[in-house]
Parts: structure tokens; sequence; C-alpha cells
């Protein structure tokens, strides 16, 4: 099994170093029906690089924090209030 070092980048853990473990597939892609080879670290794919369906961005689990002191709401009863 083909083994490769990858950078990864601080997020929520330090950065560090980690080995991944690859392997080779050779198959018929489900798209074009060609045979294809790729290198991968997870399950048999099933398209090659080019009939690869693109995917959807990643959200992130938390949600970016806001930037200044928060605004006071304003009703509309207050508006009436100040008249």
């Amino acid at each position: 099994m083909a083994s490769k070092e990858i950078q990864v980048r601080e997020y929520t853990v330090r950065a560090h170093q980690r080995t991944i473990h690859t392997r080779t597939f050779n198959f018929v892609c489900k798209q074009c029906e060609q045979m294809t080879s790729r290198e991968t670290f997870g399950p048999r794919p099933l398209y090659c690089e080019t009939c690869r369906p693109s995917q959807a961005p990643k959200k992130s689990a938390a949600a970016p924090p806001m930037k200044g002191k928060p605004r006071a709401k304003v009703y509309k009863s207050d508006l009436d209030f100040q008249k």
C-alpha cells in the first residue's frame, strides 16, 4: 500500500504531519465507461477525474463571530413614543 506525507493546516487542532495510506484503483468509469486508474485513500471511486461530479462546499460547524457590538432592537411602538 502506498503512503505519502501531507501537510495539515491548523484549524481546531495543532498543525501536524500525517501519514495517509493510499491505494491505486483500476476501474471502469460509471459515466464515460472508459478504463481508468485513480489513487485515493477512501473507498473505490466510481468516476474518473474528468467525470467526477463536483462536491458541494463544506459548511463550517461554527458560525463566524460577529464584528462589533450588537445593535439594540428598535420597535415601532418605541418610535411612536418618542414623538
